[in-house]
Parts: C-alpha cells; structure tokens; sequence
C-alpha cells in the first residue's frame, strides 16, 4: 500500500469527533502509513490482548466497502494511536505521528473553544445593555472620582466597551466638549500668562503660587490638590513615575481668566 502524502493534509482529514471524543481510525492509520488495514487490527487487538485496562484507548466500529458488506475497523483516542504506532519507524513515520499530534491537539482546542453562530438580535440586545451600563458606570466614576461627566462617561466607554467585547468607538463623537479640554501644566500656563522667574524662564513655582492664592488648590503632603472650587477648572489624574505614584492636576484654558496678577503689579 502507497503511503499518503503529508502535502496538503489538514486536522479534519486525520480525526474527527466521536462520541464526543476525538478520535482517529484503523483505517485512517494503515491509509497514512502505507500498512494493510488487516495487519492495523492485527496490532490493535494484540494490545487489547496483552493489556485489557487500555481497551478504553479503543473501540469497535464497521464501515461499508464499495459492495455493500460491513467490515470491521477501530475507533482510537490520542492515547490509543501512540500505542499503536510507537514501534513504527522510519524518517515518514516520525512525519505522520507529528501530524497527528498537530490534528489532536487543533481538534481538541476546537471543541474547548466551540464557534458561536452569530446571532443579530441578541448582539442588538448587548449593545442596549452596553449602552445602559455606560450610563451607570459614568455616574459612579464621576461620583467617586469627583470628575465631570464627559470625563468619566470616556472612561466608562472603554471599560464597558472591554468587558462587553463590543466597539464603542462610534459613540466616541457623542461626548461631550468637557470630555476632551485642552489641558495646561503649570509650565504651559506661565507660558501663556508670561510668567517668567529671574532667568528669563517659565516660572510653574509662581503659577502654583497664584492658582492656590485663587483658592483652586491646596497644598497637602507635599502634593498640590483640587479644591472643590478648582474642580471647576482642572483634573486630578493618577501618575506612576520611578515607583512613585500620586496625582498632577491638568487645567483647562478657562482657569486664565481667574488667576490673580502678582503682589504689586
């Protein structure tokens, strides 16, 4: 018998589902290395004989010829074949034991992870139940957070967006302005307002100084923090630097118009 090619050969042509197993065939196996399908369940059945606690590696099955009479054959799982072709040798053997190895393990990750058929109405009800979730979830983060709504309505995008596995990205135009300001460091503010320490540079120092002499923050465990009057006018964000965390406040263009001119100016 002409031994088959490996060429063009897939996981399903080797294996398949039974009984809720994946199993291959006598068949298949003397097809593949070139034996007499009768020599197959020869050795099959002398491993039965010798060992009768690995007759669960193997069960009988028929299959028809071209005239119509059954024939006998074997069923066998992943352990069942390498017993059965462990003795077999040869540079094509140790192709096609490979190969089998491959179309388990393919077979087997295809039944742990079985594909879903789409269903259009029930995607339609997830994205409503999405949609909803966002909603609550922006509250919460707003309210704990103490940020605006458009701030914390982006972030409950993503989140719910994730855990929902759906694109959320269309609803990204629908936010509010206030969930993307142009924010400012102390740095760029002293270089719109002009405030320069002696050097002739931007002064953040003096910044710092005028935006807590507006009551917009407070110093607080060598940190600068929000007021609830300076929420009004900037974000507290979250930073992790060199294993060191905390918050840097950005502000927003509209805290120009409220920071006090200098003592004597």
């Amino acid at each position: 018998m002409k031994v088959q090619t490996l060429a063009n050969t897939n996981a399903n042509e080797l294996v398949r589902v039974q009984n809720k197993q994946v199993v291959t065939t006598s068949q298949k196996v003397a097809e593949v290395f070139g034996k007499q399908h009768k020599h197959v369940i020869e050795a099959i059945e002398n491993i039965k004989a010798e060992k009768s606690a690995l007759t669960n590696f193997f069960y009988e099955g028929t299959y028809q010829a071209g005239t119509g009479k059954s024939y006998k054959m074997y069923y066998m799982n992943r352990d069942g074949l390498s017993l059965l072709v462990m003795g077999f040798t040869g540079k094509k053997a140790l192709e096609w034991k490979i190969k089998f190895i491959e179309a388990f393990n393919a077979m087997e990750e295809k039944l742990r992870t079985p594909k879903l058929s789409p269903n259009p109405h029930y995607r339609t009800r997830l994205i409503k139940t999405a949609v909803k979730d966002i909603g609550g979830t922006a509250d919460a983060i707003a309210e704990v957070f103490g940020v605006k709504k458009g701030m914390a309505t982006a972030a409950a995008m993503k989140m719910v967006g994730s855990a929902y596995g759906i694109d959320t990205a269309p609803l990204m135009p629908l936010l509010p302005a206030e969930s993307t300001p142009s924010y400012m460091t102390p740095t760029a503010i002293a270089k719109r307002l002009g405030i320069l320490n002696k050097k002739g540079n931007p002064d953040p120092k003096e910044v710092n100084r005028r935006l807590a002499e507006a009551g917009l923050q407070e110093r607080r465990d060598k940190e600068w923090i929000l007021t609830e009057k300076g929420k009004e006018y900037g974000e507290a964000k979250p930073y992790t630097n060199n294993g060191h965390s905390g918050y840097v406040i950005n502000w927003y263009d509209t805290v120009l118009e409220v920071l006090p001119e200098p003592v004597g100016a």
